[in-house]
């Protein structure tokens, strides 16, 4: 499938968009991570349909992370997980000969007093996860410091 995307674009099969019952008019979105192809004309009991349809799926990525990042009752994982991340003035980063995308990481002396920041050494934490999804993953239980962890190995899940 992949020397087909990258040599022809993507192929979808008739069969596949007929077993979708997606008519002949249809409607591509693409967002980060996701291609959604569906009917471009909707009755209301269509777009309930899709709804439940997309449900479905997003339940089932919210089970496969929550096995994969266990159960949270207020461990001591998630008790100081750093939620913000940290911003420098442009001009100290540029002082510093750091890009200024570069995702930060501060670490504090034993004796205390001084702070070191500098970039880290993984692309992604916890504070790269929109609010309203920590939320959702909070109320479901799943760990978040787990998740945290997953985030910054980059764990392929």
């Amino acid at each position: 499938m992949k020397s087909t995307i990258e040599n022809r674009g993507l192929l979808v099969d008739n069969e596949i968009i007929e077993k979708a019952a997606l008519g002949d008019n249809v409607k591509l979105v693409a967002t980060d991570h996701l291609i959604v192809l569906s009917k471009a004309k909707m009755t209301a009991m269509d777009m309930v349909k899709t709804i439940d349809s997309m449900s479905t799926l997003l339940y089932s990525l919210v089970d496969a992370l929550a096995e994969c990042c266990g159960a949270c009752d207020g461990c001591d994982h998630c008790e100081n997980l750093d939620f913000e991340p940290i911003h420098l003035p442009d001009e100290v980063l540029e002082l510093a000969g750091i890009p200024l995308d570069t995702k930060l990481a501060a670490f504090v002396e034993e004796d205390g007093g001084v702070v070191h920041i500098e970039p880290a050494e993984y692309d992604y934490d916890i504070s790269d996860v929109p609010p309203h999804l920590l939320a959702t993953f909070s109320d479901y239980g799943i760990c978040l410091g787990e998740l945290d962890a997953l985030l910054m190995e980059n764990e392929v899940l």
